[in-house]
């Protein structure tokens, strides 16, 4: 790379070379700022800069700064103003650069340092080694312009590396947007270009925030002129997703999508798809040797059979069938044996464990045969495609039985080559919970993030992961991903270790970082990278409609106004479970009744009494006494209100 001193590269100050000490290592300079240059009272931590060199440019960018009094930086009275007053105190400051490019492995020599150039840039973060680009975000140079910065696609997507961890606080960070522009970088890509066809799967696990990517953003969210301008620089259009697919389990017993979105498909599953997947629901039931035993006949005999006769057995009707002839029939017939060797008592257990697992799930498993149009595609995928699956509401233990099944087909497809793409983005926020470091509930969906972290480069699957905290993640699927972005980030979480060791002027810069910007770590970049991204040209969060999202009860015709009395007492999740499953509205209230627990300071007797002074023995309320006034209401003079 030629040296580029160009008029618009304007000076900031000169290379500092320290008399005593260590010196000046290989990799890194600093330079003392000339406070009589107006740019040089706009460098801060993040600011690219070149210096010139004996041994050539150094481009690289600011990562540490500190101030001087009394001039104590040999030759730093050459840059002063001259003829300082008597008395006067001289300050100077001098900057510390992280070199991202170099010539040669040689410690720097004295020179002048100066802005850099957007070319200067693009060769220092590697854009002339990559063949395939994804635009990253923008670093602000001197002067308030805006440079791109890009990702190695083949490094981010695979398969010579792959996937992105996104940290920061919850709500400050902006996490989701950021993997939101990514994705519009990555989508929006020619693929008669670069002959990468890009596809994206997206698990909404809470909020709406990934919900409406079709629509454009309105309101307070619309786009500002900075915003149209990161786009231009970044090489973005500004404007919605344009194939998007959303999938959401119904209401119980309907087909009302529980989503936000009318529009939304149906994703509904039976016994016979989940079987394999019981423990996400009951941990240790594989490791009962009778439980585990019964399942495993059970599978052999009905599930797995090709005799045409039992496969009304692959059903949860028909698991009920099963256990009602082998245990309520026998016992309305005398008969003590169980199935096959399995004793009663082990099957009225799994009878009471299995048949909750409809209600436990809300709307997502079927008691009968399911549809299987209605379940996320695994082939016929299209470059551009989104499709987003709406589990927010759902338990922790059935989301992740939805992420881990859906990943896990989508890794199978995938390893055969039949997916349709040649890259899949698998977007997954709360990684702290799905796949936590230590002990946890939610061992599966772990274990299948593990392995798309460590296979999912060779088959073209590339997670996008979000967590508040990355030092808390699994450090196996962590530690995997090429590159890691951080939003405004905790002292404590930056000093964990696991983000390697940052000068301090850089730490500070991630712990004040405002939204819209983000520490981006990637192979080609020697340090963490301050970069900008503008909002999001979709609309996130809740919809303007303001329309409030289906619930449980909705299914079966609650009016939601009286629902508080008939549930009180009753924790919301058991309201859900016994709604869910209730087989008729009626049904469902005669459960509540039976589960109510109402509160009794709610129960008053208020109807006062009046006496005749001339007969103080005659008490009577102000009704007539009878209760006729108001049948069940009145005990003899009492009247209750309930």
């Amino acid at each position: 790379m030629k040296s580029q001193d160009t008029p618009k590269a304007r000076r900031l100050g000169k290379v500092y070379l320290p008399a005593e000490g260590a010196g000046a290592p290989v990799g890194q300079f600093q330079f003392i700022l000339d406070n009589q240059e107006v740019p040089a009272r706009e460098v801060e931590i993040g600011t690219p800069v070149t210096a010139e060199t004996k041994e050539g440019p150094l481009v690289g960018t600011v990562v540490d700064m500190r101030t001087f009094g009394e001039d104590p930086v040999p030759g730093a009275a050459a840059l002063q103003p001259a003829g300082p007053a008597v008395g006067s105190v001289g300050e100077t400051m001098v900057a510390t650069v992280q070199v991202f490019f170099s010539q040669k492995m040689r410690p720097p020599t004295s020179g002048i340092v100066r802005e850099a150039t957007r070319e200067e840039l693009l060769a220092a973060t590697g854009f002339d080694r990559m063949d395939y680009r994804i635009p990253a975000g923008c670093i602000e140079t001197v002067g308030g312009k805006f440079s791109p910065i890009y990702y190695d696609g083949r490094a981010l997507l695979g398969p010579e590396s792959a996937h992105l961890m996104v940290g920061g606080l919850s709500g400050q960070a902006a996490k989701t947007s950021y993997i939101g522009v990514l994705l519009a970088a990555a989508l929006q890509s020619d693929y008669k270009e670069t002959g990468e066809r890009v596809a994206a799967l997206i698990f909404n696990v809470k909020g709406e925030d990934m919900l409406w990517l079709d629509r454009a953003a309105e309101g307070k969210y619309a786009l500002q002129d900075e915003d149209y301008k990161l786009y231009e620089a970044m090489g973005i259009k500004p404007e919605p997703f344009g194939d998007v697919t959303v999938y959401s389990p119904p209401l119980p017993q309907t087909t009302q999508p529980a989503s936000a979105r009318e529009d939304s498909q149906i994703l509904c599953w039976d016994l016979y798809d989940i079987w394999r997947y019981l423990d996400y629901f009951f941990p240790n039931i594989y490791e009962d040797d009778k439980a585990q035993a019964f399942l495993s006949e059970y599978e052999e005999f009905f599930l797995r059979s090709p005799d045409p006769t039992k496969a009304g057995y692959r059903t949860f009707d028909g698991l009920e069938q099963f256990f009602k002839y082998y245990l309520d029939d026998a016992a309305a017939e005398d008969r003590e044996e169980g199935w096959r060797s399995h004793h009663p008592a082990t099957l009225r257990r799994l009878r009471r464990m299995l048949g909750s697992l409809p209600a436990r799930c809300r709307g997502l498993l079927t008691r009968e045969k399911s549809d299987p149009a209605h379940d996320i595609p695994t082939n016929a995928w299209t470059h551009g495609q989104v499709v987003v699956v709406d589990i927010a509401g759902l338990r922790p233990d059935v989301q992740s039985l939805v992420v881990a099944r859906t990943c896990e087909r989508m890794l199978k497809e995938a390893e055969e080559g039949d997916l349709g793409v040649d890259h899949l983005i698998v977007v997954t926020d709360e990684l702290n919970a799905f796949a936590p470091q230590g002990a946890t509930n939610l061992k599966g969906v772990r274990r299948i993030i593990q392995r798309i972290s460590t296979q999912g480069r060779y088959a073209g699957i590339s997670l996008f992961g979000a967590a508040q905290k990355l030092s808390k993640v699994d450090e196996l699927t962590r530690d995997n991903a090429a590159t890691r972005a951080l939003g405004v980030t905790v002292d404590a979480e930056l000093a964990s270790g696991v983000y390697g060791r940052m000068p301090s002027g850089l730490m500070e810069r991630i712990a004040t970082l405002q939204r819209g910007y983000m520490a981006l770590t990637h192979y080609s970049f020697r340090a963490p990278i301050i970069v900008r991204f503008p909002r999001p040209a979709w609309q996130t969060g809740r919809s303007g409609d303001k329309k409030a999202k289906p619930k449980t009860a909705d299914a079966l015709g609650f009016d939601r106004s009286k629902l508080g009395r008939l549930t009180e007492g009753i924790p919301a999740d058991v309201v859900e479970d016994i709604i869910s499953g209730a087989k008729s509205l009626e049904d469902a209230k005669e459960r509540l009744m039976k589960a109510r627990k109402p509160n009794m300071h709610e129960i008053a007797v208020h109807a006062p009494y009046v006496t005749d002074p001339n007969d103080p023995w005659g008490f009577e309320s102000q009704s007539d006494g009878t209760g006729e006034d108001d049948p069940g209401k009145s005990f003899g003079p009492y009247e209750i209100k309930d």
